[in-house]
């Protein structure tokens, strides 16, 4: 909703102080799969969590321009997954380690990261990895949350379901395009609830504070990242 905490915090401030909800579409909490997970993880089906490795690539690539502009892969890329994966664990991130590379001359010239790693340690002790990646061979999307009883994973969504074999192999159909046609029923579960907050009253269940701390996380990636150093919350 904005670059920095603080402003994030002034416009929920903003919409308070004139009975305004103010709605964040992080649209993971609606996506069937990444509920299922979470509610899985949450009455800790998997025991104890002690790790997991989310996976992001964006494709297409956006333009040059827009990754100059505004695409700085912490603030345009992490939110959806440190929300998800803050809901999951019910936890929160103590520290963060990123470091990131520019594929071409004029990011690395500009400071621009294409492609980035964040290493999160949360409270209770689970560290995660999140790795992303502006250059997709379609709209890659994963997460493994491994625990002392099992695993809970969110696999990808290709465009069809078929898969032909022969002599050679087995083949898929490519994944899906982007995130329109990836996330397409979390978007309509979303609106759907966004409706009946507006109308009936209903409450959206994505708090100030999730908010918030989401984009405290990206501060902290993108200035360890700018130092090399971990930086604690």
């Amino acid at each position: 909703m904005d670059e920095t905490a603080t402003k994030i915090t002034d416009l929920f401030n903003y919409c308070d102080d004139r009975g305004v909800d103010l709605c964040c579409g992080f649209q993971r909490r609606f996506d069937d799969s990444y509920r299922y997970v979470a509610e899985a993880v949450r009455s800790r089906k998997i025991g104890q969590p002690y790790s997991a490795s989310i996976f992001f690539a964006d494709h297409p690539c956006p333009p040059i321009e827009f990754l100059l502009k505004g695409g700085d892969i912490f603030m345009d890329l992490c939110a959806h997954d440190v929300d998800f994966i803050r809901y999951a664990l019910n936890d929160e991130v103590v520290s963060v380690f990123a470091t990131g590379s520019s594929s071409e001359d004029v990011l690395k010239e500009a400071g621009v990261f294409d492609n980035a790693t964040m290493l999160l340690t949360f409270r209770k002790g689970t560290v995660v990895t999140l790795t992303m990646s502006r250059h997709g061979y379609g709209y890659d999307q994963r997460c493994e949350i491994f625990g002392s009883e099992g695993l809970a994973s969110v696999g990808n969504s290709h465009e069809t379901t078929a898969v032909v074999a022969d002599m050679t192999g087995f083949w898929k159909s490519t994944l899906k395009h982007s995130f329109p046609q990836r996330f397409e029923q979390a978007f309509d579960s979303e609106m759907k609830a966004f409706v009946n907050t507006i109308l009936h009253g209903t409450t959206w269940p994505i708090t100030r504070e999730d908010c918030v701390t989401t984009q405290r996380v990206a501060d902290a990636a993108r200035q360890s990242a700018s130092s090399g150093v971990v930086v604690h919350i």
